[in-house]
């Protein structure tokens, strides 16, 4: 009887797995990677995480140790990331601007996360158990060319998947929870062959995510790597001892990793540190996951993590007899550790959600190549059908933009930007048109010339996403820079805070979120109040939402403590209104 690990549910013949030109995988890559990193200004959505390297960037030690954003600690994340933007600061921010040099350390971590996830399904993808069966009369993919199919489609369905293009160009640590992730399914893709390797690998996987997301994502994906290693004992894979002593690395190495920074911390500032790792702990969600915020992570993966899902859950489903199989197990294993942590960690954002795609995509890779042709025809005619209604739905709007008609449409934009004069960039919109027409080559491709390879339908996937994406960039960038842009309210407020005595101190920040927080003290140069500091502000800063109703009180004190000098608003937010405070004398 055959074994059912090699019963495979793929039926790849040599023809559909001819290999993707290598160029084209690398101009997609870098095409995906490169635009919106540049040329804009600093966004609220940028502005959390370009807060923290810039304030390390400027100050010394103890702003390394213990990250802030314009004198306020922050919490909520660990400083992995934000090392590595505020040296990219220190080092190239005089040459091609700081925020320019702290969004190119994505060229770093997004690589690196796709170069983890194609060595890893490249390794799976050549396992005995993985292979796709074998024609009766021969003419199936060598296990070589399969291999590179499996791999090539991973990376193209990474480049595809909404949640990364949302937030690939953040200044955030999505790019660092990506990487870290890959390089943990890939260790477990290599037990087999290096295992003291693949322990430390996943070992410092698991530790470089506790510098990043903090420890409770860290132990997940660890427990998800020790679960994977173990269920391969359990068949008989090597000793329990052999693990024992390979379990016993993992775990080491991940906790020398993780405590290198609390325990510097506290060698050089002991009273800071405890003092800023009590507030770090306090804020950290923990709790089971409430009725309404799993709610929200079905509502939200269910498009953040399109099309991995539907099919990774094909994989599943097709590969339901050989669930054992370590490319299907080991990236479930790892998956589940992950789901674990969303459970525990309540409230849930979309930092855990990122961390999920790697584990996905490797299962997601194996569905495609499983797909019946009925099937896979149907996904690329819904890609094309998609991408092609995008781009139309972009170009209508830049061009209702720029002509003013038709009228609805244009209506529409000014009210999203209101007082926007349109201004026309012949360079990008002839890129824009370039990009458009390469859409339009891909999609005479697979209708007129019909390949037959496994890699067209993610390929037309990852190349569509890109395209739209460079499109709704070069096409938009100055409308959205004008909506979200804070540069030029930045130096109005910092005027007047000047004519008011700002250089005689700080600025109280009051109601002020944290990403306005960090944009005003960069544009501005406005010096905020520094958490836990007995200095006393002169000025005070108040930012209220005519949306709510618990922002319109003046800065703490007593009554007459300040007097209003000074209120305006941004000029495409109508709904808000900044205030100057001072001190009374």
């Amino acid at each position: 009887m055959i074994d059912t690990l090699h019963r495979s549910p793929a039926n790849v013949s040599a023809q559909a797995a001819a290999p993707m030109p290598r160029w084209a995988l690398v101009f997609l890559l870098a095409a995906f990677i490169l635009p919106g990193l540049f040329g804009h200004d600093l966004w609220p959505q940028d502005a959390a995480g370009f807060g923290r390297m810039w304030a390390m960037a400027q100050g010394g030690l103890a702003d390394w140790l213990f990250p802030q954003i314009a004198g306020a600690l922050v919490t909520q994340e660990g400083p992995l990331p934000y090392w590595l933007g505020a040296l990219a600061v220190r080092l190239g921010g005089s040459l091609i601007g700081d925020t320019n040099a702290a969004a190119a350390t994505n060229l770093l971590w997004y690589p690196l996360a796709m170069l983890g996830l194609w060595l890893g399904a490249y390794r799976f993808a050549r396992r005995d158990e993985a292979q796709p069966v074998a024609g009766a009369f021969g003419g199936e993919a060598s296990r070589r060319d399969y291999a590179r199919l499996v791999a090539d489609v991973c990376v193209l369905l990474t480049i595809g998947t909404m949640g990364m293009i949302w937030r690939l160009h953040q200044m955030l640590s999505d790019g660092a929870t990506t990487a870290t992730v890959a390089l943990a399914v890939l260790a477990t893709s290599l037990f087999e062959w290096h295992l003291g390797y693949a322990a430390l690998l996943a070992g410092l996987s698991a530790g470089a995510m506790a510098l990043n997301q903090g420890p409770l994502v860290a132990a997940g994906l660890l427990a998800g790597c020790l679960a994977a290693l173990w269920m391969h004992v359990g068949r008989g894979g090597f000793k329990a001892a052999r693990a024992a002593l390979a379990s016993a690395l993992m775990v080491a190495s991940a906790l020398s990793l993780a405590m290198a920074w609390p325990l510097a911390a506290y060698l050089l500032y002991p009273r800071e540190a405890a003092l800023y790792f009590g507030a770090w702990l306090h804020a950290l969600p923990l709790g089971l996951l409430r009725l309404e915020d799993a709610a929200w992570a079905l509502r939200s993966g269910a498009w953040f993590l399109w099309p991995l899902w539907p099919l990774a859950a094909w994989a599943v489903y097709a590969w339901r007899g050989s669930l054992q199989a370590a490319h299907l197990e080991r990236p479930l294993l790892v998956g589940a550790g992950l789901g674990l942590a969303l459970l525990l960690g309540s409230p849930p954002d979309e930092r855990l959600l990122v961390a999920l795609i790697p584990p996905l995509v490797i299962l997601a890779a194996f569905g495609a190549t499983a797909l019946r042709r009925a099937l896979d025809n149907l996904i690329d005619w819904f890609a094309m059908t998609i991408i092609s209604l995008a781009l139309l739905f972009c170009w209508s709007y830049f061009l209702a933009m720029q002509l003013g008609a038709p009228k609805a449409m244009a209506a529409s934009i000014a009210r999203l930007a209101p007082g926007y004069a349109p201004v026309l960039h012949p360079v990008a919109m002839v890129v824009a048109a370039l990009a458009s027409g390469a859409w339009i080559y891909l999609v005479y491709w697979r209708v007129g010339r019909r390949p037959r390879v496994l890699w067209r339908g993610p390929m037309l996937a990852g190349a569509g996403t890109t395209i739209v994406w460079i499109a709704a960039n070069l096409l938009f960038l100055p409308a959205v820079d004008y909506v979200l842009s804070y540069r030029s309210f930045a130096q109005d407020v910092a005027t007047q805070l000047r004519a008011r005595g700002l250089a005689q101190g700080c600025v109280q920040a009051h109601r002020l979120p944290l990403p306005e927080r960090a944009i005003l003290a960069y544009y501005g140069h406005i010096r905020f109040d520094r958490e836990g500091s007995a200095e006393t502000c002169l000025l005070a800063l108040h930012h209220d939402s005519r949306r709510s109703l618990l922002d319109d009180d003046p800065p703490p004190g007593v009554r007459g403590m300040w007097e209003l000098s000074w209120e305006g608003r941004r000029r495409a937010r109508p709904d808000e209104r900044w205030r100057i405070w001072v001190r009374a004398r």
